[in-house]
């Protein structure tokens, strides 16, 4: 596998705590989103590792890493 793919498990976890799936645009990483007042998107560009995004009004940005068993480990509080 790898640096762009994720597995079954972590799909399901991203899945279960309501990202929408995006079409998957290798250059930028993003995966998946949730989009409200302000949008939250997970992305795993290549080479780097997992981070949420969250798009606030005004362009303004707040990035957090994330471990893939931090996003399983958080779906399982579902």
């Amino acid at each position: 596998m790898d640096d762009t793919q994720i597995d079954e498990e972590l799909r399901a976890a991203i899945y279960l705590l309501g990202f929408n799936f995006l079409g998957g645009d290798v250059l930028s990483g993003e995966i998946a989103e949730i989009k409200g007042d302000m949008t939250i998107k997970l992305v795993h560009p290549p080479g780097n590792e997992l981070k949420f995004v969250v798009e606030l009004p005004g362009d303004k940005q707040m990035t957090f890493s994330i471990d893939r068993s931090q996003i399983v480990t958080l779906s399982e509080w579902q």
